[in-house]
């Protein structure tokens, strides 16, 4: 299984990920008329995969999309792909919900008769040079909003904005790109979510500031209240991003991210700051605590 570019699990089917096809019909594939989520495994197993589930519910809620699968249904589906991968080898879950078939033009089909489909993957190895020296983020282009079609907290198929601002960040030399709320202040990243570290405070975009609430991050700003880091959370400008003292990504396939350059200025003194590092250290070990318990949500370890 090492060597398989993956597996895919469609219509109760496990299928190499070179088989996997869905129709060209399908409304995930005409309008992005889909939620998805991505899990990590730790020890061969799924991460905090009742938050991920939660989430995915709240994502297809808000877009009227029917979930007709019970979250056993959907651990089942994930433990088949599961079953037969390496030991040794971390894997990427990917779990869509499209809204099927039919309909005419935009009009909802009636019935709804959603598809999932789950991709299991290799995790996507990063460079250990990434996290003892830092990546380069780029800020966006005044046309780089996030998508405001869906709402923020949504995470649907409708990436295109993200996919353009990398693009263009990429271009730039960077590793990420910022996207802006619909105030003009900085939210998150393409795929992660941004901090930085001021005066000995940590500060990230609140729920409020158009950003995804991502799960590393909820993760890491637990551990940070644990250890006695204030943690504020609210709008972020440039200014205030410029001048930080630190600054990191949280994703679940990333971690936590190091950031030591934004655009062409140098944070900090260009290497990883202290609290960075500890919230590194602090989150790794954590992993390996709560993938060890089997812990399936956050309330579980933190008080939200």
């Amino acid at each position: 299984m090492s060597s398989s570019p993956g597996t895919a699990w469609i219509d109760g089917r496990v299928v190499p990920l070179s088989e996997a096809r869905v129709p060209v019909t399908d409304r995930g594939f005409q309008f992005a008329d889909s939620v998805f989520e991505t899990i990590r495994t730790y020890g061969q197993r799924p991460f905090l995969v009742g938050e991920h589930l939660d989430r995915l519910r709240r994502s297809a809620q808000a877009l009227m999309l029917p979930v007709p699968w019970s979250d056993g249904d959907l651990q089942d589906a994930t433990g088949q792909l599961l079953a037969g991968w390496s030991r040794g080898q971390e894997a990427a879950l990917r779990i869509v919900i499209t809204r099927g078939d039919g309909g005419h033009g935009l009009a909802l089909p009636e019935p709804q008769c959603p598809r999932l489909v789950i991709l299991c993957r290799p995790l996507p190895p990063l460079a250990r040079e990434l996290y003892t020296q830092g990546v380069k983020v780029v800020l966006p282009s005044a046309a780089r909003f996030k998508e405001h079609g869906v709402p923020a907290h949504v995470k649907s198929g409708s990436y295109l904005a993200n996919v353009l601002a990398l693009a263009e960040a990429r271009r730039a030399g960077g590793f990420e790109a910022l996207l802006r709320a619909a105030d003009g202040s900085l939210s998150e990243a393409s795929t992660s979510n941004l901090f930085l570290v001021s005066n000995g405070r940590l500060f990230t975009p609140g729920l409020e500031d158009d950003i995804l609430p991502g799960i590393t991050r909820a993760v890491v700003i637990g551990l940070a209240s644990a250890a006695g880091i204030p943690v504020e959370e609210g709008p972020v400008s440039d200014e205030h991003l410029l001048a930080a003292d630190e600054v990191f990504m949280t994703s679940s396939v990333k971690e936590v991210l190091p950031v030591v350059e934004v655009g062409e200025q140098v944070i900090g003194s260009g290497v990883p700051g202290a609290m960075t590092r500890q919230l590194m250290d602090l989150f790794r070990g954590k992993t390996s605590e709560l993938s060890a318990r089997g812990v399936r949500r956050l309330d579980e370890v933190f008080r939200r």
